[in-house]
């Protein structure tokens, strides 16, 4: 290999790495507020006839919520927007729309109980560390 391969194989990861930081730095600044949809295997006569259940109802004054057919008739998207000003974080929507849809379909929550089923090691440490974080905010 020559020099010029050598040089592309390290910067490479480098530059990719300072683009990630970069990234997250920008997304510490300013909280995003947008708009989160997810979509429920319901019809939508029935979701419009019935309150939502689970968190969601429980920040329903802190945010605008929307329900429209989804595409190709496989239910109901349930669309909920952070308006300026609002104290509703989006974590906060995110898991109230992932427990939403749970018990919507599947009648329950389903939530990680007891203590983990595998050894901490070095290389599971960052999978750890990720999953961790997805319970907090429900992004990786």
């Amino acid at each position: 290999m020559n020099r010029t391969g050598k040089l592309l194989m390290i910067a490479g990861p480098v530059a990719a790495g300072a683009a990630v930081v970069a990234v997250q730095r920008r997304g510490r600044r300013r909280p995003h507020r947008r708009s989160h949809v997810v979509t429920v295997f319901r019809p939508l006569a029935e979701l419009e006839v019935t309150q939502l259940p689970g968190s969601l109802k429980e920040i329903t004054d802190g945010v605008e919520i929307r329900l429209a057919e989804a595409p190709g008739g496989r239910g109901t998207e349930i669309a909920v927007r952070i308006p300026e000003g609002s104290s509703v974080t989006d974590g906060e929507v995110r898991r109230a729309l992932r427990e939403t849809r749970s018990l919507l379909e599947a009648g329950d929550v389903l939530l990680p109980s007891g203590p983990p089923t595998t050894v901490p090691t070095a290389l599971n440490r960052p999978l750890q560390m990720a999953t961790q974080h997805g319970r907090e905010g429900g992004l990786l």
